[in-house]
């Protein structure tokens, strides 16, 4: 507080100087804060303007027009406290000394609340919105910087902040602000002076709320009804959105336009698929293919409309579900009357990705990153236009954050962070979803505990931002209630399911040991000598022994199997080395030995599978990788064990018991199932999983419904700590870790490190695992100290925990959990 008074004294001084040498205002830079804070509004205005928006609070309907005035005012308001003398001081000395004076955003959030309220109250007759709809600008200035807090903090002033602002306020020179004003608001919804805002701050009403401001609210919020709040959650996430992406996108583009395309996708699907030869099939499969997708097509003409938003699409794997939905979803954005929107492709798993994109790829016969985009992670920040011309690094980044495509590849956890976290990184893009047609492949790798929340924030973001999503599964979970919540586009899509006999699962519901199963495998592949056989556990460990002693029992035959392993603690190089291996033909038969990861989305096929017992999901899934084309001379056979020692309590830890007790109910009196019998087992299991999730309570879904900000935090996968290993397998991972290293040598900042390194990020993490810590353990096993934050296998002198070679497969198990260093 002292620090404030002694400020006071010096501002009448410091203002004459600003008045006497009449300085522009500055905003970044040598940029006038005029220019930025019209130029950031012009951007809002566009990215709101058109149709999509409906937002309607307590039968009170916010307009697209009221909504683009409102996000509009926020941008104009967003910097205007970098007016004051203390920030303009700062602009132009930035390595002097500075107090805390100089922050922009709460005064700022202050005015843009009073302009929002004059707006407000002309606007709307209600008693609601024009109470909430000015705090939810406050926040979202607020908040433009830093951390987001719950609502109840964030309308809560301190006597601290209330002299802050008092001194603020006086350091701003009238006349410069009011010019800036004039200028802003000439062309704007309202017109708002300096001198108005100074009239309202001064005012005794105002200084009181501000002491006590949540109590400006004149209804309890939380007594709203569920679905009014989730729809003012998504309200103020469009708000924020909008904002943030109009700020940043003025900062980094500055005068970078990019083009928005509409392609053609059912014009480029013809020609791919007479290309490749899909409109004469040779095969019964590739006949069901055709018919699933024509009346699949047929069917959408003639059950969609543009006010329901949730459709699915149900088919058996290997029948084509992928180039289907994206037919559908270039068509559903025709009917909906969007033929620009965006197409946004959520697959779970990024090790599934980057074969899925080169089929759009090939669709879509372009390299041009305005016509498509894969965006995770690991992505490569390197955006193309349609010219050629690639932006530089900081601008490739933001256009690919922030889904400047019109096709657009990627995560479940990009897309769920998006609508279900506070990360500013991902909610940017947010506000470009308007109108857009979402692709959810394997929906059912969503966990059943966030089905409410998903169901509930799904159906509002279809209504208020006109958002059609596709389901795709062949496992459907009921996340949403067929023919209620949800419409499939496959016509008499049950029948698909009878055609098909690839497949035949054999349910051993007596519990055994670990070593009786690899037993049973080792006899199994002893007989059967020419079958390919994959092997699926549920912990890396399982699947590592299962594997040594697969080798042991069957070094006899090695002249005629390669043995293959799979798992996380396999760098991703190896894992897409053994995938090409796998597929590729061979005089060899193959035995494959995999954790889960290889269940869903990857393009293999075998004679026959051994599973652990797992969710009902999941079994199905793995099914998918035997005779998925039909290719085998018989029925691919999916033995399943319930395996009864540490590693089948293991599969109750990673799945859950109320999901394993739902699975062996399924299971009860069933022997052997036939492929054509797997949905009735599919549904009763899902059945069951929903009652669950009807009973679960949701914190999630109460943070967003309370605006408790803070707590709105999606994990989709539950984080174990782990530590980083780079494994240099040949001599250009050696060559990428030489210039990982080299980023350190030179002297850079910390974003330039970045920024450098995010070039070859994707490669690098091709010889990375991240390795769990044990429990009770602050670090890992290894025989090395970490550089720069990872552990390193060097190619001359390979770390004893790592275990590969180039030339016999049988070697590649990864890292080795259980040896113990020795650090010399």
């Amino acid at each position: 507080m002292e620090e404030l008074i002694s400020h006071k004294k010096s501002l009448q001084l410091q203002n004459k100087e600003l008045l006497s040498s009449n300085i522009e205002v500055l905003s970044h830079g040598e940029k006038l804060l005029v220019n930025h804070l019209s130029e950031v509004a012009s951007i809002a205005k566009a990215t709101m303007e058109g149709k999509g928006y409906r937002f309607v609070v307590k039968e009170n309907e916010i307009t697209n027009r009221q909504l683009a005035d409102l996000v509009w005012i926020s941008a104009i308001s967003h910097d205007i406290a970098k007016a004051t003398s203390y920030f303009q001081e700062y602009i132009r000395n930035p390595e002097s000394e500075h107090t805390n004076l100089k922050n922009h955003s709460l005064l700022s959030s202050v005015f843009a609340y009073f302009a929002a309220r004059r707006y407000c109250e002309q606007q709307f007759k209600d008693e609601i919105l024009p109470e909430l709809l000015p705090v939810l600008i406050l926040i979202a200035v607020k908040r433009h910087h830093g951390n987001i807090q719950n609502l109840q903090k964030e309308v809560l002033f301190s006597n601290e902040e209330i002299e802050y602002l008092s001194v603020q306020v006086e350091s701003i020179h009238e006349a410069s602000v009011e010019s800036i004003l004039s200028s802003l608001f000439s062309q704007g919804p309202i017109k708002v002076t300096w001198g108005d805002f100074l009239v309202f701050w001064k005012s005794a009403v105002f200084q009181q709320q501000l002491k006590d401001f949540r109590f400006d609210f004149k209804f309890n919020y939380p007594k709203l009804d569920e679905k009014t709040r989730v729809e003012l959650y998504n309200l103020f996430q469009v708000i924020y959105s909008a904002l943030m992406y109009s700020d940043k996108n003025d900062v980094i583009l500055q005068d970078v336009k990019t083009a928005s395309k509409t392609t053609d996708i059912g014009g480029c699907l013809n020609r791919y698929r007479e290309e490749n030869g899909f409109n004469i099939p040779g095969s019964e499969i590739n006949r069901f293919k055709n018919e699933a997708y024509f009346t699949t097509l047929q069917h959408l003409e003639k059950v969609f409309t543009p006010g329901r938003h949730l459709y699915s699409i149900t088919l058996p794997t290997g029948l084509g579900k992928t180039l289907t939905a994206f037919s559908v979803a270039g068509r559903m954005r025709s009917l909906a009357g969007n033929s620009d929107a965006k197409i946004v492709i959520v697959i779970p798993y990024t090790s599934i990705i980057d074969q899925n994109f080169e089929v759009y790829r090939e669709v879509l016969a372009t390299d041009s990153s305005e016509v498509l985009l894969k965006h995770h992670h690991l992505s490569e920040p390197k955006y193309k236009d349609g010219s050629e011309k690639v932006y530089n690094e900081n601008q490739s980044q933001f256009l690919i954050e922030t889904w400047q495509s019109e096709t657009i590849v990627t995560t479940f956890v990009q897309f769920l962070e998006t609508i279900l976290s506070m990360d500013k990184t991902k909610l940017m893009k947010l506000v470009n979803l308007r109108n857009a047609v979402v692709l959810l492949d394997e929906i059912q790798t969503i966990p059943y505990e966030l089905w409410e929340t998903v169901r509930k924030v799904f159906l509002s973001l279809g209504e208020t931002l006109n958002i059609y999503f596709v389901l795709i599964s062949a496992t459907q979970p009921l996340i949403f209630t067929p023919g209620k919540d949800i419409v499939e586009l496959v016509p008499d899509y049950r029948k698909y399911f009878g055609m098909f006999n690839r497949t035949r699962l054999h349910y051993h519901n007596e519990k055994i040991a670990f070593e009786t199963f690899i037993n049973i495998i080792s006899d199994y592949t002893r007989d059967e000598s020419k079958k390919d056989v994959l092997v699926i556990l549920n912990t890396k460990k399982a699947a590592k022994h299962c594997f040594e002693e697969l080798i042991v029992q069957g070094e006899e035959d090695t002249d005629n199997t390669e043995y293959y392993f799979l798992s996380t603690l396999v760098t991703p190089y190896e894992r897409k080395e053994i995938i090409r291996k796998i597929k590729a033909k061979s005089n060899k038969r193959k035995i494959i030995v995999s954790t889960q990861l290889i269940e869903a989305g990857v393009d293999i096929s075998v004679d026959t599978i051994f599973r652990q017992l797992s969710p009902i999901d999941s079994i199905i899934q793995s099914a998918g990788r035997a005779n998925r084309y039909s290719e085998k001379e018989h029925v691919a056979d999916i033995f399943l064990y319930d395996i009864n020692d540490e590693h089948g309590r293991a599969t109750t830890r990673i799945y859950g018991s109320d999901l394993m007790l739902k699975t062996r109910n399924t299971l009860t009196g069933i022997d052997v199932v036939e492929e054509r019998e797997y949905l009735e087992i599919i549904d009763r299991y899902y059945k069951e999983v929903r009652k669950q999730s009807d009973e679960t309570s949701s914190d999630l879904l109460d943070a967003i419904g309370t605006l408790r900000f803070m707590e709105i935090d999606l994990k989709l996968i539950e984080e174990r700590e782990t530590e980083s290993v780079f494994i240099q397998l040949n001599e250009e991972a050696k060559d990428i870790w030489e210039s990982y290293v080299a980023l350190y040598e030179e002297d850079m900042k910390p974003w330039e490190r970045k920024a450098k390194f995010a070039s070859f990020k994707s490669l690098f993490y091709d010889y990375v695992i991240n390795v769990p810590i044990p429990y009770g353990e602050s670090k890992i096993n290894f025989d090395s100290e970490q550089i720069h934050g990872f552990y390193l296998s060097k190619l001359e002198q390979p770390s004893t925990f790592y275990s590969y070679s180039s030339k016999d497969t049988r070697v590649n198990t990864g890292y080795n959990t259980d040896k113990t260093a020795i650090l010399f």
